[in-house]
């Protein structure tokens, strides 16, 4: 019987042990790199790929560092039918430079390749390495005065981002229209500026997983339209592959416990 009991523990630690380290690393992977405010399912390994339905091609972009007396980061440009694919590096304090953005520290930081379009063949222009979120919304132009939004957006409390986003319309330089639309599964912003440059911006995010998934923005002779095109199929339910892991777990415990019924019976039996 002691023999029995034996081999039986042997077996449900090898099964259970993988199982739970498993877990608990993923556990602590989405507590260390991904903020509280910000979805913890969120895959800092997937490159998310936005398709270019139009940019200014006649001029290329101008990539202005956050230092405005620093020499900038060359020129970008992509075509139309061209892709931006952004790859998430991590969440770090904002540049002391980054100081008109009104999101708070920690903030989302990415890899930005521009791929260009050349009669059916996808050339990258050039890649920008551990770009600030901040920085990117504003050479992109994604979001509008403080209203830095950028390629991902936080999930905890959206009302706070709408009060934030209506408060954009500051005269007299920055004044401007705000309309807000929001479903169940996504809120868009929109702004139209009144005056001055008359920047006409408008972002849609995925409400579940914070993204990007469409903007349409234009000043003076710049604009830029684009789509995401593989937005994550989560489902409302957070910690998805944490609870994947707890069922293999309870099922685990379930196949072993019926086996040791089992073998118990038949060794009462056998006596």
């Amino acid at each position: 019987m002691k023999k029995i009991k034996k081999v039986l523990f042997i077996i449900i630690s090898l099964i259970l042990i993988p199982l739970i380290f498993s877990t608990l690393i993923i556990l602590t992977k989405a507590e260390a790199d991904i903020p509280s405010n910000f979805n913890q399912d969120l895959d800092l390994d997937e490159i998310y790929i936005y398709r270019i339905a139009a940019f200014n091609t006649s001029k290329h972009l101008e990539w202005a560092d956050l230092d405005w007396a620093a020499p900038t980061k060359g020129y970008v440009n992509v075509t139309p039918g061209g892709l931006l694919k952004i790859n998430f590096t991590g969440f770090y304090n904002k540049d002391p430079n980054d100081f008109f953005n009104l999101f708070e520290s920690p903030i989302p930081y990415m890899d930005i390749e521009f791929v260009m379009n050349r009669s059916g063949i996808l050339i990258t222009n050039t890649t920008l390495y551990n770009i600030s979120n901040g920085e990117a919304a504003q050479d992109l132009l994604i979001g509008y005065n403080k209203f830095k939004s950028g390629f991902l957006i936080p999930t905890n409390n959206f009302n706070n981002l709408i009060e934030q986003a209506n408060a954009q319309d500051e005269p007299p330089y920055m004044n401007a229209t705000v309309l807000i639309q929001e479903t169940s599964r996504t809120l868009s912003f929109e702004f139209q500026q009144k005056a001055f440059f008359q920047q006409k911006t408008f972002c849609t995010y995925d409400k579940l997983t914070g993204l990007l998934i469409y903007t349409n923005t234009t000043v003076g002779n710049y604009f830029l339209e684009m789509t995401l095109t593989n937005l994550p199929d989560y489902t409302s339910d957070s910690n998805l592959i944490p609870s994947f892991q707890l069922s293999l777990i309870i099922t685990a415990l379930f196949t072993t416990s019926i086996i040791y019924i089992f073998v118990v019976k038949r060794k009462i039996k056998a006596n």
